[in-house]
């Protein structure tokens, strides 16, 4: 850990928050996309769209890095995280829930793919493998585990599994996603 750039330590840091928020909302999104009036048929479309909207621009995104430089992608995926956890938070009805599923797997295909670039980048060969296994085994490990707990406190606290009980996870998901675009920020 001593001897990595700052970047990489940086970017362990952001992408171990990033999953924190993520196993946060994600054991509820169904859920909270059902109670927001969504049939079994669309809430598998809202899933499936989103998915397909990030495949298909996955593939560009790794031109667009060596275009503008990893960092600015990066706050883009960010950026687009944000919205998503926002689309979450003010949906009315669940048909806003299709434009938060589509910016989250967009943000998450962008902000990956420029992190796993940060990492190419800072590694040394010697010490890359290893490198990026601290950084998954903190992210999806300690923080992955922790996150359900997290949110299903906050949820209990909130009034229980409905939609009303469910929107503050994503504001603790937002404010928490625009404090690791601070991060990338700032570095």
């Amino acid at each position: 850990m001593q001897r990595q750039q700052h970047d990489w330590r940086v970017t362990v840091a952001r992408t171990s928050l990033a999953n924190l928020f993520y196993q946060m909302a994600s054991p509820y999104i169904s859920i909270y996309i059902v109670a927001l009036g969504a049939s079994a048929s669309s809430l598998g479309a809202v899933i499936s769209i989103g998915m397909v909207a990030a495949g298909l621009v996955s593939p560009f995104v790794g031109w667009l890095i060596d275009r503008s430089g990893p960092k600015r992608l990066y706050l883009f995926g960010i950026t687009m995280l944000a919205a998503s956890y926002l689309l979450y938070l003010i949906a009315p009805d669940w048909k806003l829930t299709i434009a938060a599923m589509a910016a989250y797997w967009l943000g998450n295909s962008m902000s990956i793919q420029s992190c796993a670039t940060v990492c190419g980048n800072c590694l040394a060969n010697r010490d890359r493998a290893t490198g990026m296994m601290i950084c998954e085994s903190v992210a999806a490990g300690l923080l992955g585990m922790i996150g359900p707990i997290v949110a299903a406190w906050i949820v209990w606290s909130s009034g229980g599994v409905n939609s009303h009980g469910i929107r503050p996870v994503f504001l603790v998901c937002l404010v928490g996603t625009m404090g690791t675009f601070a991060i990338i920020w700032t570095t």
